[in-house]
């Protein structure tokens, strides 16, 4: 019999690496990211380490592999995938006339299209019945909007959209989005520091932790989460408040 993993891309820095450590206290992991070192880093911070696997994978780079690499990683291990985490993310902040057709495709690669991707794997027959639940970290942004993260918010507006409609095409597999204000991830350090400190002193909760949306995560992975599906949730410190 295959065993179950639950799948964390992004998983070797920031949210990714958060929710690694506190999952892999609960399951066994597929960590995966495009630097193997870093992914150890990571796996470095998790319990049971013996137990979890690393799948190594570029969303750009790489992408048109990602489909028939993640489907014999699963059979070449014997694994199936019961929980989806995707925390992969990129952004810059540029207005859009500097935006290249080049750098668009590869924010939307990274953050959207590669989901899709995942979840035509884990829908293939050998998995789809050991599937029971999807995360998709979002952003604040896709709703809110901000300046210079036009593309950015664009292509977590399109995982939203992808979240409410595949709710319904996958029941009883539940599928949920969660939105995070400005957190403090390596992200957000590459932003101006005084950009992003004016932000979080405004923050009614302060200034926000990848643990803060790992715990959120572990919820929604959770039996005390079985009738939440569909939702596209603000986990955000009160920030979508201002």
């Amino acid at each position: 019999m295959a065993t179950c993993y639950t799948l964390i891309t992004g998983a070797s820095s920031g949210i990714g690496a958060a929710c690694a450590k506190l999952l892999s206290t609960q399951s066994r992991l597929i960590l995966c990211g495009s630097n193997r070192e870093r992914l150890e880093q990571s796996l470095a911070q998790c319990a049971q380490q013996e137990k979890h696997l690393l799948w190594v994978c570029d969303f750009d780079a790489q992408f048109d592999e990602v489909f028939d690499g993640l489907s014999a990683f699963l059979k070449d291990n014997d694994a199936v995938v019961d929980n989806y985490v995707h925390c992969a993310g990129l952004t810059r902040i540029l207005p859009l006339k500097d935006f290249t057709p080049t750098y668009t495709k590869t924010v939307f690669q990274v953050n959207f299209f590669s989901i899709v991707e995942i979840l035509r794997v884990l829908l293939k027959r050998m998995n789809q019945k050991a599937l029971r639940n999807v995360v998709l970290i979002s952003a604040l942004v896709s709703q809110r909007g901000d300046r210079g993260n036009a593309i950015y918010a664009a292509s977590k507006g399109a995982v939203n959209g992808m979240v409410y409609s595949l709710a319904q095409e996958l029941a009883p597999i539940r599928i949920n989005a969660v939105m995070p204000g400005l957190v403090n991830t390596p992200m957000a350090q590459r932003t101006p520091e005084e950009f992003r400190e004016k932000i979080w002193a405004k923050i009614p909760l302060g200034k926000g932790e990848p643990e803060d949306i790992a715990n959120y995560v572990a919820f929604l992975l959770s039996d005390k989460a079985r009738w939440i599906t569909g939702q596209t949730i603000f986990v955000d410190g009160g920030q979508s408040t201002l």
